[in-house]
């Protein structure tokens, strides 16, 4: 429910690119074409420990250890002291909100300083901290018996979980925390205004306008609430449900940027219409705001990651516990799909305790952590064995269909579609200003996405040969 010409002010074109060249020396990427191989600068070649594998190897040793605020560092925090106890290993941490956490975490990074071993990472950051050679690949740890337990199970993890982990052969992070993008559909909502849960967009559309500004349980709501800020979260999340269930591409077969495609603009079309029934201060929000949003009971469909459901079925603090329902991303004319992201671990090429780093990554995402890990809060898992446990059944039995949801959006509708390049996040920011744009009501989608399109051109093209 929003009125016309609502909105942030609009960043001009030469200002956004301005910023994506400052942002660019800043993480140092000329140099990009980086040696894989190279020897680190400190601790051990994990290639040459020799040995049987031992948890208490590293006894006496302290790593220091980055977080991002989120449920899964919870649950890890949680349990330092029984890793503590069962290596020897003593953990120092910091954990931060995520725009400062990735900020000090680019800084230690790109310095060389080391000052964290190990840190919370998301799938762009691979080939981000990849190619300038700041992290460190892990095949040389896990392969190594002296270093990687007997019954660690590499091969129970998602495919897709550790796909979306790999870069040019190597695997830079361990996934911990999973996330494909459901419709949460508002099911007191649907009984009352007689609407069976949409299925495609068009469905979709038509409910989101049937319901917006009406008066549900004593309480005006809003047709549909999504991320809107301007950055590339915002793509990779809801609007990406849109953008591929209609076929259309980022970057096509000949290196052209096409989000400006008779597919691109349908979709983003298709967005800008339920978009138009959200919140006023839309295009302020994040995961966060969205997520409370619809929590709050404010709005009646919501399209986000699918583990939110942790938010929405606390009866202490949600309005609509025991109210949504778990959709799969509607169906658009190439059928139903959407993105992936994860929340992994990964280590610093700079650490100089990167032995003992690598048996606390190993631990966070052993089979019994992770299923620890659920009752904390951090879900989906990302191993195969834990998604249909006793534990992750009786932790959601009150969730209606969402452990079968979740899995199947994994299995048949989850993947990274987009490029894999240390300019991601340029390249995303600039595409989710323009989707910002459109979704406040500013000008024509097709020409909004044609001025996008050149200065993502811009951007691509400048990552070549990284």
């Amino acid at each position: 429910m929003r009125e016309e010409g609502m909105g942030l002010r609009r960043m001009r074109r030469r200002d956004f690119l301005r910023g994506v060249g400052a942002g660019a020396a800043a993480l140092g990427l000329a140099g990009c074409g980086v040696d894989f191989a190279q020897e680190r600068s400190g601790g051990q070649d994990p290639s040459k420990v020799k040995g049987e594998f031992s948890w208490t190897r590293e006894k006496g040793k302290t790593i220091n250890v980055l977080f991002a605020k989120h449920p899964m560092a919870d649950s890890f925090i949680k349990e330092l002291g029984s890793f503590e106890k069962k290596t020897g290993i003593k953990v120092q941490y910091d954990t931060l909100p995520e725009e400062e956490f990735f900020q000090k975490l680019r800084t230690d990074l790109s310095t060389g300083k080391g000052n964290y071993d190990a840190f919370m990472n998301g799938p762009p950051n691979n080939w981000e901290f990849a190619a300038p050679g700041w992290s460190e690949p892990l095949d040389a740890y896990i392969n190594n018996k002296a270093l990687t337990s007997a019954d660690y199970d590499l091969d129970d993890f998602y495919p897709a979980a550790l796909g979306v982990n790999r870069w040019r052969g190597k695997l830079w992070s361990i996934p911990a925390n999973e996330e494909g993008y459901s419709l949460f559909s508002r099911t007191d909502i649907l009984e009352e205004a007689g609407i069976s849960a949409p299925q495609t967009w068009d469905e979709l559309i038509a409910a989101v306008k049937e319901v917006d500004g009406k008066t549900f349980g004593g309480k005006k709501v809003d047709g549909f609430v999504a991320r809107g800020d301007k950055t590339f979260p915002t793509i990779q999340s809801g609007y990406s449900t849109a953008f591929l269930g209609y076929g259309a591409t980022d970057v096509d077969e000949n290196g052209k940027v096409a989000i400006n495609s008779p597919e691109g603009v349908e979709a983003t079309e298709k967005w800008a219409e339920v978009m138009g029934h959200a919140p006023n201060n839309v295009g302020t929000f994040t995961w966060y705001e969205a997520m409370n949003h619809f929590s709050a009971g404010n709005a009646a469909f919501f399209i986000d990651a699918d583990h939110m459901s942790e938010a929405f079925e606390d009866p202490t603090a949600s309005a609509v516990a025991g109210k949504v329902d778990y959709g799969l991303p509607p169906e658009g004319s190439a059928g139903r799909m959407g993105n992936i992201w994860l929340w992994s671990l990964a280590m610093s090429a700079s650490s100089k305790n990167n032995i003992a780093a690598w048996i606390f990554l190993q631990w966070a995402t052993t089979k019994e952590q992770l299923e620890k890990a659920i009752t904390e809060g951090n879900i989906n898992p990302t191993r195969q064995s834990l998604a249909n446990s006793e534990t992750m059944k009786e932790y959601t039995k009150d969730w209606g269909s969402y452990n079968e949801t979740w899995q199947k959006i994994l299995s048949d509708h989850a993947a990274w579609n987009y490029i894999k390049s240390p300019k991601y996040p340029a390249f995303g920011d600039r595409w989710a200003l323009a989707i910002q744009e459109i979704a406040l009501g500013g000008g024509s989608v097709k020409e909004t996405l044609d001025a996008a399109a050149k200065d993502m051109q811009e951007i691509y093209d400048s990552a070549k040969g990284s």
